[in-house]
């Protein structure tokens, strides 16, 4: 995967996550060449080919973020986060080959699951167009990005904490015009605005305010928590 990086967004107040996290990741996606970590702290708990990057948790979050990024050498990224906890394995060739098609398109990002947005215009067999007037343009779900275009939205919206950054991350793009695409190969549905994915197989997401989400995927999370030997009652479960 030429000249692309994972980078996942995480804080040490998830490290009980990690294991699952970084355990599945080794196995279903084993053959990534570069990987970061954004964190407010460095860890001993993160694996060693995970390259940790370290910012102030006072600062707002673009800054953070942003910060991240300027360290990073690739010119496109893979975003993940802590609570995506893969239940299959990826299919790399796959992703090579979105890639591909991110690099020749105008496009910011390819995202690699149907997530928010639900219809769109199939451009190619299993890649949507996600339309200027979805609500859903942007999304922390797992994707392939643009790092020059990562930058630039969020130096034009500046989200000041994590939680800004759906809610305002959309009408940044649209002032920008810039939109994506998402995969999209009929998997199931999990809950009102997710599906899974056969190229990229995790879960959407395995915590939800701060609670295991074992009620829509109680199969995948419940092997994965039960492998990881984590007790589920010291988060609770999502209702």
């Amino acid at each position: 995967m030429n000249n692309l990086a994972l980078i996942t967004w995480s804080n040490t107040e998830y490290s009980d996550i990690w294991p699952p996290y970084f355990g599945r990741l080794e196995r279903h996606f084993p053959n990534f060449e570069k990987s970061y970590i954004f964190l407010n702290e460095k860890s001993d708990h993160v694996p060693s080919r995970h390259i940790q990057l370290i910012n102030n948790e006072k600062e707002l979050f673009y800054k953070r973020f942003l910060k991240g990024l300027g360290e990073i050498e690739e010119e496109y990224v893979l975003y993940l986060q802590e609570d995506h906890i893969f239940y299959d394995d990826v299919d790399q060739e796959k992703i090579e080959q979105l890639l591909a098609v991110l690099k020749e398109s105008d496009y910011s990002f390819i995202r690699l699951i149907k997530s928010g947005e639900l219809h769109g215009t199939e451009i190619e067999e299993n890649l949507f167009e996600i339309p200027f007037h979805s609500q859903y343009i942007f999304s922390q779900q797992s994707a392939i990005w643009k790092k020059e275009d990562l930058i630039k939205i969020f130096n034009f919206f500046r989200p000041k904490t994590y939680r800004d950054v759906e809610n305002y991350g959309t009408i940044a793009m649209r002032n920008l015009r810039k939109t994506g695409c998402y995969y999209h190969d009929g998997g199931e549905q999990r809950g009102s605005l997710h599906y899974d994915s056969g190229v990229f197989p995790y879960i959407a997401t395995a915590v939800c305010k701060g609670k295991w989400n074992i009620n829509q995927y109680p199969e995948e999370l419940g092997k994965a928590l039960k492998e990881y030997d984590i007790d589920i009652g010291i988060r609770g479960t999502y209702d």
